[in-house]
């Protein structure tokens, strides 16, 4: 019935059949069929027809001042809902790669979209992603929540990496948990080379225990990029962490988040580091 009620609003504003008709891409025979079995159902009629066009009865003037600004209304926020403007962007990211390589994405897209109020999240935390608001998320490594969408956009080299000045080392800083690095001949090789491996749960922290000669570290390249100081590899152990972007709820990203997703992948393009090569090794 609200249908039918928002067609006889849209006839009487327009007081022709054939011009409501052509806007609402309806035929006139099929329209005019509707607000017949309107009025049978209401019990009065609500207009009338002649060559001239349309004239609202008695009834037909009540109900459009009842109901027309209403029904108008309602029509124009159904219609948004085809395309909802997004006044807030909720994004949950690694705090070294939005602090890094990858802010130019987040630069570009507040440029683009001005009016948008972004909501950052630095953290590459598997948590349940339902207990999250998020538009678009970047992770990176092995994905443990299958609930999302998503595409790989890049991925970034990680090895063991010691500072040039710092000679002889016997401590392992590792950024990441044991079970996020696969076991082999090769990692076992290079853990044999230091006495003691120490948890650090921050790879910027890592990367400073370098600089400063503490320590070698378990670094990615896109951290190794940063290094203030000459630096070399350890052994030949070598391992790949690839680069996802996440989006929910549909197979093909929403506008705003397809948008972001596709400055981040021309981000990952133009970046040697972020394509899984390697950093070159900086010595005096």
């Amino acid at each position: 019935m609200l249908d039918d009620l928002l067609l006889f609003v849209e006839v009487a504003r327009r007081g022709s059949f054939a011009k409501a008709a052509e806007a609402l891409a309806l035929s006139a025979p099929t329209l005019s069929k509707r607000l017949a079995a309107l009025e049978a159902r209401l019990g009065y009629s609500l207009m009338i027809r002649s060559a001239r066009g349309v004239l609202l009865t008695s009834h037909g003037h009540a109900v459009y001042d009842k109901v027309a600004a209403q029904l108008l209304a309602l029509d124009a926020e159904c219609t948004e809902l085809l395309n909802p403007q997004i006044r807030v962007f909720h994004l949950l990211c690694p705090q070294n790669l939005i602090n890094g390589p990858l802010y130019s994405v987040v630069e570009s897209f507040q440029r683009t979209y001005p009016d948008l109020t972004l909501h950052i999240e630095p953290d590459n935390s598997n948590v349940l992603l339902s207990q999250k608001r998020f538009d678009v998320i970047i992770r990176v490594g092995t994905l443990q929540d299958s609930s999302c969408f998503h595409s790989r956009v890049g991925q970034i080299g990680v090895k063991c990496v010691v500072s040039a000045q710092a000679g002889e080392v016997s401590t392992l800083f590792m950024p990441f948990k044991a079970e996020q690095i696969p076991d082999s001949a090769s990692w076992q090789a290079l853990l044999a080379h230091f006495d003691q491996a120490s948890y650090v749960g921050d790879i910027t922290l890592a990367r400073q225990m370098v600089s400063s000669g503490l320590g070698a570290a378990i670094l990615p390249m896109t951290e190794v990029a940063e290094l203030n100081t000459s630096f070399c590899y350890v052994g030949e152990w070598q391992h790949m962490r690839p680069v996802y972007a996440l989006w929910a709820n549909d197979q093909k990203p929403p506008a705003m988040a397809q948008a972001f997703i596709d400055l981040l992948r021309q981000a990952c393009q133009s970046s040697s580091v972020l394509q899984g090569n390697l950093a070159d090794v900086v010595s005096e």
